[in-house]
C-alpha cells in the first residue's frame, strides 16, 4: 500500500479534537480541493506487516484511536480490508465521501466516521451519510469565503432529510496557497445560523492543530 507517513499526534479537527491518535496518511486522492493543506506526496510502499509494526512501535503511550486519513484512503480499499483487522485500536476513518461503494465494503471495520461534505459530490456524500448515519459519525464542511448562501441552504435542507442528528461541523477554511483569506465573522455566523435551523447539532471548529503547530 502507498502511504505518505505514519505518526502520533493530536487530532485537530471535528468532534474528536484534542484526542491523541496514531495517524496513517494514505497517498493519493481522486479529487483536488483548492484548500487542501496536504502536500502531494507520492509516499512509499509499505507491506501490511510493516504498517502493523510501525503502529505497534508508536503505541507505547495511550492513543484513543487510529486515524486512517489521506489523501483519500478508500482508494486503497483492498489493502485496508486486509490491514484494519490487524490493528488493535479503534479505527477513525476520514474520507472525502465520494466513494460510497468502497465505504460500504469497509463500514464494519470502522468505529468512527468523519465525512467530508464536498458540494461537487453531494449525491455521493448523501449515499455515504445514509450508510453511517446511525454510527459514531460526524460531517465536516469546510467554509470558504464568499459562500453562496442559497446553494448552501439548499444543501443543508437535503442533508436534514437524511439525518438531523449527525453532528455538522463547520470548519472555517485555513488560508493556503490558493485561498488567501479566512471567512469573515458574518459568514461564519450566517453558515451556523442556517445549518442550525435544520440540524440538531451544529458546531464551528477550526483546524486547531494549525494553532498548536502540530501535524
Amino acid at each position: 500500500m502507498r502511504i505518505s507517513e505514519i505518526f502520533s499526534s493530536i487530532q485537530g479537527e471535528g468532534i474528536y479534537v484534542g484526542y491523541r491518535q496514531i495517524f496513517i496518511r494514505f497517498s493519493g486522492c481522486n479529487i483536488s480541493c483548492a484548500y487542501c493543506d496536504e502536500e502531494n506526496h507520492e509516499g512509499k510502499e509499505y507491506s501490511i506487516d510493516s504498517v502493523v509494526a510501525e503502529v505497534k512501535k508508536l503505541n507505547k503511550n495511550y492513543h484513543h484511536s487510529i486515524s486512517i486519513t489521506g489523501g483519500e484512503p478508500l482508494l486503497q480499499i483492498n489493502d485496508l480490508l486486509t490491514l484494519l483487522p490487524k490493528l488493535t485500536l479503534p479505527i477513525y476513518l476520514e474520507t472525502n465521501s465520494t466513494l460510497p461503494a468502497y465505504l460500504k465494503e469497509i463500514k464494519d471495520l470502522v468505529s468512527i466516521f468523519s465525512l467530508d461534505l464536498k458540494p461537487e459530490y453531494f449525491k455521493e456524500f448523501l449515499e455515504s451519510l445514509e450508510m453511517v448515519k446511525d454510527e459514531d459519525a460526524f460531517i465536516k464542511y469546510v467554509l470558504l469565503p464568499s459562500q453562496q448562501v442559497m446553494d448552501y441552504k439548499h444543501m443543508i435542507e437535503e442533508l436534514s432529510m437524511v439525518s438531523k442528528d449527525v453532528p455538522f461541523i463547520i470548519q472555517p477554511v485555513t488560508p493556503t496557497k490558493q485561498i488567501k483569506h479566512f471567512p469573515d465573522s458574518n459568514e461564519i455566523i450566517s453558515a451556523y445560523t442556517i445549518a442550525k435551523k435544520y440540524l440538531n447539532d451544529v458546531r464551528v471548529i477550526p483546524q486547531t492543530h494549525k494553532i498548536m503547530n502540530l501535524k
